[in-house]
């Protein structure tokens, strides 16, 4: 009797395991996002998970109440709203972004730690920057960060490129990844000796994070990079800062409509700006530039009127391209992320293509809406198409505009930073509007604005 109790639970846990293993090992069908190859040990970890959901439970999980909590401890600093303002937006981000996130029918389990550890590390982050500002405020206050260049602009307009070039500048100044990362604690903020000497701990830290990814997710980095590198050496953009107020650009497919809803408002994110304000503040008060910073994030170009209130002596550069080229890229940068936290087919190739497009047309209106209003000597509108003609003939007439000093030790450092970083350098990801379901009729339809304010209309 008891070989046959015994016999019936290895069939029993055996089938379980089949069952577990099978469904971890779904292949992406067509017309869903391509999911990636994670390590074995992870692999392993999926199965478990799979075997788990037969039984209706979750090995690994992302709680709304476990986040909140994490977020809610950034009110026990003494001072906080004092300087940063009232917290009840980013607490509410937190809330809605864990709350909407559909682990069970749309998360593998690696995909699961993944992002669990990333939501940590910036609520982390965030609290730790808070602190040392608080505590330090009276000498980051006094660290005015006056007439910044801000580049901003729809996704892969050239804005990498632009703003590589404008820091060859060198009385000007911008963020390295390992400075503003949640990979490595941006408080207190490093020396110039530490950044120029590589002798900054966080850079080893951060490297050491990089290659921990690589192996257990791997490629996760070298995919990427084809689109957008990133090292920890590298200039980042200053949305390292904001994911920090959890304006997660990268991941919103992964959350509902509800923090959709709250990622596309405007009228909801000055905590994120004073945020950023104060960050900024802080690194420039361990040593600032003799001319001033220069910053990129196109994720600006969804809260403009919140940049400008936070830096209302920005020079703003804005960085345009024809949609036809935007659209796809953009998607094919995101879908190198996401493809490590989705399960098989958790997310339709088309759904998430117009997605791309609709969040894009939400940038084109507020860009057009703002510079109707705005002081046009403030800013200046650079077409990709003519920047690549001639990229240092470009960065000139943006320097004229403005009135600053085009040196020729600034130039020599721009030519040499064409000659050692030509296009696909780090490989290409390949793309297309056919790729998301789209064509042109549907980009130039729903672009037709953008393409009569910004662009040479005779091209399309």
């Amino acid at each position: 009797m008891l070989y046959y109790i015994v016999a019936v639970v290895v069939i029993i846990i055996t089938m379980f395991i089949f069952m577990g293993y099978k469904n971890s090992t779904v292949k992406s069908k067509k017309g869903t996002l391509p999911v990636s190859t994670v390590s074995t040990p992870l692999k392993v970890i999926n199965v478990a998970q799979e075997i788990f959901r037969l039984v209706g439970k979750e090995m690994v999980t992302i709680t709304e109440k476990e986040m909140v909590e994490h977020a809610k401890k950034v009110l026990e600093i003494e001072g906080v709203e004092e300087i940063f303002g009232s917290q009840d937006d980013f607490i509410e981000g937190v809330r809605i972004y864990s709350k909407g996130l559909d682990t069970r029918k749309k998360m593998s389990a690696s995909g699961i730690l993944l992002l669990k550890s990333l939501l940590k590390r910036l609520i982390d982050t965030r609290i730790n920057v808070i602190e040392y500002v608080v505590k330090n405020q009276e000498e980051v206050l006094a660290a005015k960060l006056e007439k910044p260049i801000i580049i901003t602009g729809l996704g892969r307009t050239g804005s990498t490129m632009l703003y590589n070039l404008l820091s060859q500048d060198p009385k000007s100044r911008a963020p390295r990844f390992f400075e503003i990362s949640h990979m490595a604690n941006p408080a207190p903020p490093g020396s110039k000796d530490g950044l120029e000497n590589e002798t900054d701990d966080r850079i080893k830290l951060t490297e050491e994070r990089f290659d921990f990814l690589e192996t257990k997710y791997p490629k996760f980095f070298t995919e990427a990079g084809k689109s957008h590198r990133s090292h920890p050496m590298d200039l980042e953009e200053e949305l390292l800062v904001l994911l920090q107020c959890f304006i997660l650009q990268l991941w919103v497919p992964l959350s509902d409509q509800e923090y959709r809803d709250w990622y596309e408002r405007d009228d909801n994110k000055e905590f994120a700006y004073i945020y950023l304000r104060l960050f900024l503040q802080m690194l420039n008060s361990a040593w600032s530039p003799e001319s001033h910073w220069v910053l990129k994030a196109p994720v600006h170009a969804t809260y403009i009127n919140e940049l400008v209130k936070a830096f209302p002596d920005a020079r703003l550069v804005f960085t345009h391209r024809n949609p036809y080229k935007v659209v796809p890229s953009w998607s094919r940068l995101l879908q190198s992320y996401l493809g490590w936290y989705f399960k098989p087919n958790a997310l339709n190739m088309a759904d998430y293509g117009r997605y791309i497009s609709e969040s894009h047309q939400i940038c084109v209106k507020r860009m057009i809406k703002f510079q109707e209003n705005y002081d046009e000597e403030k800013y200046f509108n650079i077409d990709y198409d003519e920047m690549i003609k001639d990229p240092i003939q470009m960065v000139k007439n943006l320097y004229d505009f403005f009135g600053l000093e085009f040196t020729d030790e600034f130039k020599e450092g721009m030519e040499n930073w064409i000659k050692e970083n030509r296009q696909g350098k780090h490989g290409r990801a390949p793309y297309s509007l056919a790729d998301y379901e789209l064509d042109k009729n549907y980009v130039k339809s729903n672009f037709s604005d953008y393409i009569e304010h910004f662009l040479n209309s005779d091209n399309f």
